[in-house]
Parts: structure tokens; sequence; C-alpha cells
């Protein structure tokens, strides 16, 4: 899972090179873009550059990173919250499952940018993308901040050798 999250993130980072004057992060700009003006000014821009199939080669390749990501950020997130107790351990039961939700988000607002990326788009889809990306990553962040808090912790305490367990 490590290894085909890294191997597709890295893919759809060079891949993407989706760089603009009106999306001046890529792909981001896209799924951050709130309204249907935004959305025309991007496609334009894209569309100009001669970036439009690279889009949406982009988001396409999208789709098979997110069973990579959403697995490991489950695993990660499940893995540490049964070495935990209390609130940390319920936190990560929710963040892992948090992750698939992501996942699912992201599935959403890969297919209302290839709507948009065909010319199908108005305000209600733009700001539909926007709250499904912000979601997830909303999700993968607070998953992000707690397997390297909780994860760092297990790791310190076993080196040290001692019990890893927290109750709060």
């Amino acid at each position: 899972m490590l290894a085909g999250t890294i191997l597709f993130f890295l893919l759809l980072r060079f891949q993407g090179k989706l760089e603009t004057a009106n999306s001046p992060l890529g792909i981001v700009s896209l799924e951050m873009a709130h309204n249907a003006n935004t959305i025309r000014d991007i496609n334009t821009s894209w569309e100009d550059e001669g970036m439009t199939k690279q889009a949406k080669a982009n988001v396409w390749i999208d789709f098979f990173f997110i069973p990579f990501y959403t697995m490991l950020f489950y695993t990660l997130c499940g893995s540490i919250s049964i070495r935990m107790q209390g609130f940390p351990a319920k936190l990560g039961v929710l963040l892992a499952f948090g992750s698939l939700v992501a996942g699912l988000f992201d599935m959403a607002e890969n297919g209302l940018m290839l709507f948009s990326l065909a010319g199908h788009y108005n305000n209600f889809t733009a700001i539909l993308t926007t709250i499904f990306s912000t979601a997830k990553f909303f999700f993968l962040i607070i998953a992000l901040i707690y397997v390297f808090a909780l994860g760092l912790r297990i790791i310190l305490l076993r080196l040290i050798g001692k019990s890893y367990h927290v109750q709060v």
C-alpha cells in the first residue's frame, strides 16, 4: 500500500504539471474552483496551453490512486488505534473509516471534475466539487496528523522498551 501510494502520488505530481496563471495549484485549482467562472477560466487556460487531455488523464489516474491511499490510511489509523485506549483508540477507528469516506469523496470529486473538463458545469457543480474536495482533504489531514503524532509516539516508546498504550 505504501509503495503504491508513493508511486501514484509521484506519477500524479509529475504527470499533472497543470500550473497556469488561472490554475496556480494545478489540478487542485480545479478541485477548489467554487464557481462556474473559475472553472471556465481554468478550462480556457488549459485548452490554450494544450493541457486538457493531460488534465483528464490526471483525473483518471487519480481513480487508481484512491484505493492505495485510502487503504494505507485505513490500515495505519486502525493499527495505531488498537494500540491505544480511550479517546485515542476511538479517534483512530473514526479516522480509519474517515479515510474510506475520503476515498468516496475523492471519487465523487473526480466525476464532477471530468464533467467540468467536458464543459458540463455550473455554480452548483462547482460548489459541490469544492465541498467534496475540502471534506476529503480535511479527513486526510486529520488522519495524517494522527498517524504522525501517535505513530511516532508508539515507535519511540517501543525503542525505549516502554508500554505504548495511551489512555485519556
